[in-house]
């Protein structure tokens, strides 16, 4: 019989307390109320499934692992996150992308011609709402397999996954983001509990980050972490979709950090 639904919170909870990690089986914060926008008008690519669709219609015969992918500034992009999400699927994991774009009022965070950001900096705070919100609902979804839920974000994406503090992930990919910023030092660095499993994913010259405050590198933010991993890849350019290195640095991470 295939699943495709989220049960009931109520319910969910008791059925699910056993598979659910410990550091994910806790109740969330308050979260203002539209941060389910985000979640209802995901996509998601589903293994074996050509188009993608939402939360609510994933059809799977056994719960499978989930990989929650966080868009760059301006939303769901066809050339990147659309990408990424194939190659994720492709790869036997469900991809879901949260659509941040879709909350009331939330506005693109940057000019992707300029290269600058910071045009609407409460994304910032959304974007972790929306990590957290999304997390919960797995806990309800019958198609996903609770002890295996990874983070992966990209650009403002990858900021948010670079700085997302829960416990529980199996690992956190971060893409186009150099985990460096010398003037504030709330987004400097690698926010994660030191234990999880991290990846990035970097241009040397990423023309975004490029002689600013920004301009760094990952992997000089690992500290003790001793699961941590860059790629780096050598060029200007911000998307990583593309990169033969990258997509075959996110398969081999995500297949050497799968729970049984």
């Amino acid at each position: 019989m295939k699943t495709k639904f989220c049960t009931a919170f109520f319910v969910a909870t008791l059925l699910l307390s056993a598979t659910i990690p410990p550091a994910f089986a806790q109740t969330a914060e308050k979260l203002n109320s539209d941060v389910a926008k985000s979640w209802e008008e995901a996509k998601v690519f589903v293994p074996g499934k050509t188009f993608p669709t939402t939360p609510s219609k994933v059809s799977v015969d056994k719960p499978l692992p989930v990989v929650i992918y966080l868009h760059g500034c301006t939303g769901i992009s066809p050339d990147n996150d659309v990408r990424w999400g194939n190659f994720i699927k492709e790869a036997g994991y469900i991809a879901v992308l949260p659509n941040s774009m879709a909350r009331p009022g939330r506005k693109p965070n940057c000019d992707p011609k300029k290269k600058k950001g910071g045009n609407f900096p409460q994304a910032h705070a959304m974007r972790q709402e929306e990590i957290q919100f999304a997390v919960e609902q797995l806990k309800n979804c019958a198609w996903a397999d609770k002890k295996n839920i990874y983070l992966m974000g990209h650009s403002e994406g990858g900021i948010a996954a670079a700085r997302n503090r829960l416990e529980g992930f199996r690992g956190i990919i971060i893409s186009g983001w150099h985990c460096t910023n010398a003037e504030n030092a709330d987004f400097d660095g690698i926010f994660a509990p030191i234990d999880t499993p991290i990846l990035t994913l970097e241009w040397n010259r990423d023309a975004w980050y490029a002689g600013t405050p920004r301009d760094g590198s990952c992997a000089n933010k690992f500290g003790e972490r001793k699961k941590a991993h860059q790629v780096l890849l050598n060029g200007t350019e911000h998307n990583t979709a593309w990169e033969r290195e990258a997509r075959d640095a996110v398969a081999q991470f995500l297949k050497e950090n799968l729970a049984p």
